[in-house]
C-alpha cells in the first residue's frame, strides 16, 4: 500500500464533507504510480444513490483509460466498499483494493 495515495483518498473525503457536497468518502485509482481516477461521494448533491466515491472513481478512471477494465490498477478508498461498490470493483477487475476505515 502506498500511503501517499491513501492520504489523497482521505483528503478528498474530508474536503467533500467540509464543503457539504456529500458524505465523507473519497477514492483514488492508480495505475503504474499515476492517479488515473478520483471520486467523492455525490449521493445527496446529485440525487443519485449510486454516486458513491468508488463508483465515481471507477467511472472517472475507465473514461480516462478508455476501458471498462482496471487491470493493473490499485484502488485506495477512505472506507470499506459497500456491496454495490464491491460488485462494481469486482467487474472492473483492479489488481488490489485498499481501504482505510471499516464500516464500523
Amino acid at each position: 500500500m502506498n500511503e501517499r495515495f491513501m492520504r489523497l483518498a482521505l483528503e478528498l473525503a474530508f474536503e467533500n464533507a467540509l464543503l457539504g457536497r456529500g458524505g465523507p468518502f473519497g477514492a483514488v485509482i492508480v495505475q503504474e504510480g499515476k492517479v488515473v481516477g478520483t471520486g467523492v461521494n455525490r449521493v445527496t448533491a446529485s440525487k443519485d444513490p449510486t454516486a458513491h466515491a468508488e463508483m465515481q472513481a471507477i467511472r472517472n478512471a475507465c473514461s480516462n483509460l478508455g476501458s471498462f477494465q482496471l487491470t493493473d490498477c490499485e484502488v485506495y478508498t477512505s472506507c470499506e466498499p459497500c456491496p454495490m461498490c464491491l460488485g462494481a470493483l469486482y467487474w472492473a477487475r483492479p489488481k488490489t483494493v485498499y481501504f482505510h476505515h471499516t464500516r464500523e
